[in-house]
């Protein structure tokens, strides 16, 4: 027997409207794009702690439109992370601008500032280093998250200082990073090229002891039962800022792009109050447990030549790679306040 017509549209529209429902929810779900995002640090840092807080921050805002995925720490060797986001083999780094200053030499400009994120981006600065970025790392460079903490340099015996009034290093084994290494070999200092993560054990056998590295962090790391004394000028900022592949932001949504960027923003200023004030803790705490803290005579001299040897490894960079030159002034009046 034949079903009733009735009945028969009933039934019909029913189905319909199970697969309108059905495919308004592959549609949802469809639109929620899949990031990746690598970091350099382990987890204990707390410049890891505010790469995953704001990860979590987006991919709460953008339920539905975009969500990050963090692969674990080192799965990507630190120093090849920048370049597996440039190459697309990850979508995400928060890493130091340091890390790759010989793809982008400007990236100097970061690691050197007297200025805050947001005086940086308000100037101009931020978005000339996102010129940079797309031009020539086929990256969008998302923001700088990490202002508002310094480095000094920490060592296992008291600092000797030279009639020109700055450090004596002679004899002193110190540990170089991408970031300060111009710097250290500008105060003529010997110098290991150790990653983080090799730094304890090198303390521990006496491969190096000295090392510099930023106003928080060193007791996390447990440097601090080796090295006892810091020169007590501070100079530079911690460089860690957000970058993405620049192919993979071009394909994103407008809302996808806008949580993304509104989210860094917001954290720039965050993290600018968090670490300073987590760096003036963590100075009072060293001093209470008994690490001497060193002025350099010649301060002012100590703290240019910080910026200086920098600004000029920048230049040789640009000179060698036959890069226009045209930002640098640009980039240090806005980095430099």
């Amino acid at each position: 027997m034949s079903m009733p017509i009735s009945r028969t549209l009933k039934t019909l529209a029913g189905v319909a409207a199970l697969g309108v429902v059905a495919s308004f929810a592959s549609m949802t779900q469809a639109a929620e794009t899949k990031l990746t995002m690598i970091h350099p640090f382990p987890g204990f840092l707390q410049y890891t702690k505010n790469c995953l807080n704001l990860v979590a921050v987006i991919n709460q805002r953008g339920k539905g439109v975009v969500n990050i995925e963090m692969l674990p720490f080192n799965s990507i060797k630190m120093f090849q992370q920048p370049t597996a986001v440039s190459k697309g083999r990850v979508d995400l780094v928060c890493t130091p601008a340091a890390f790759y200053a010989r793809a982008i030499p400007e990236n100097e400009a970061i690691s050197t500032a007297s200025s805050s994120a947001m005086q940086a981006r308000a100037a101009g600065g931020t978005a000339i280093i996102d010129g940079l970025h797309q031009k020539h790392f086929n990256t969008k460079y998302l923001g700088w998250t990490s202002s508002g903490n310094r480095f000094r340099i920490y060592m296992k015996d008291a600092p000797k200082f030279g009639s020109d009034g700055l450090p004596d290093f002679a004899g002193v084994k110190m540990r170089d990073n991408p970031i300060y290494g111009a710097f250290l070999k500008a105060l003529k200092a010997t110098t290991h090229n150790l990653p983080s993560s090799a730094v304890f054990s090198a303390l521990e056998k006496g491969v190096v002891d000295s090392s510099a590295w930023a106003t928080l962090g060193l007791q996390g790391l447990k440097w601090d039962k080796f090295l006892r004394h810091a020169v007590a000028e501070e100079f530079y900022q911690t460089d860690i800022g957000w970058m993405m592949n620049l192919d993979k932001w071009n394909k994103l949504s407008p809302a996808a792009q806008k949580i993304i960027q509104g989210a860094v923003i917001e954290f720039e200023a965050l993290n600018y109050y968090i670490l300073s004030g987590m760096a003036g803790v963590e100075k009072a705490t060293l001093m209470k447990e008994g690490m001497k803290f060193h002025a350099v005579p010649a301060a002012d001299k100590f703290l240019k030549m910080a910026i200086d040897s920098a600004y000029d490894r920048m230049d040789g960079r640009l000179g060698k790679a036959g890069r226009d030159k045209s930002s640098v002034s640009k980039l240090r009046a806005a980095f430099q306040q």
